[in-house]
């Protein structure tokens, strides 16, 4: 209405923030998620150990234990790519250390493991190459194979073409031979019917 005045802004307690300290005020931020904690192996550690720690996890996963934070698959990557590992299997364990990756939460993953990981996917990768490379070679192989028994049996064909070139010349100077012989009885008959004469 003309004439009034808005009412008043209602007055803060005294200590309590103003507005605009409270816009000021940091947000809260969630604590990041604990990491995993890497698993712990003797030292040293030994193969025949990591043979039957490796028994016994997979033994673990296929009566379906549980692995929320994929600590038994990360475990089990470890284990199967170790160096002391006497038989190591770097597929199985890239596919452990999936695994893991696809069940921890992204801040909970050590940069020690995530470096392992890149490391499997290189030799994974190396892998490949190197399986494409011994199919290529025995591809060649093959090839090289196949080639030199052809020019075994065109050098035998030749041989025998040669063998039979050398047959047919020698009939051939055989014929002249004889047709020389027979060309010298002719003369030597037309010489007799003349002297008869």
């Amino acid at each position: 209405m003309p004439g009034t005045t808005p009412p008043a802004a209602p007055k803060a307690a005294p200590g309590a923030p103003t507005p605009a300290a409270v816009s000021a005020a940091p947000a809260v931020v969630a604590p990041a998620p604990p990491a995993t904690a890497l698993p712990s192996f003797p030292d040293p550690i030994s193969a025949p150990w990591i043979t039957a720690r490796i028994a016994e996890l997979e033994a673990a996963r296929k009566k379906g234990g549980a692995d929320p934070d994929g600590a038994l698959a990360l475990e089990l990557a470890l284990l199967y790519s170790h160096p002391a590992n006497p038989s190591p299997d770097h597929i199985r364990a890239l596919a452990m250390m999936r695994g893991y990756l696809a069940l921890a939460p992204p801040g909970t993953r050590d940069p020690l493991v995530l470096h392992i990981a890149g490391l499997l996917e290189d030799i994974d990768q190396l892998g490949k190459v190197a399986r494409e490379a011994r199919a290529r070679e025995k591809e060649l192989a093959a090839q090289a194979q196949a080639l030199e028994r052809r020019v075994a049996e065109a050098g035998q064909r030749d041989a025998a073409a040669k063998k039979r070139e050398q047959e047919l010349l020698g009939q051939i100077k055989t014929l002249q031979q004889q047709i020389e012989q027979l060309q010298k009885l002719d003369l030597e008959m037309e010489k007799r019917r003349r002297s008869v004469r």
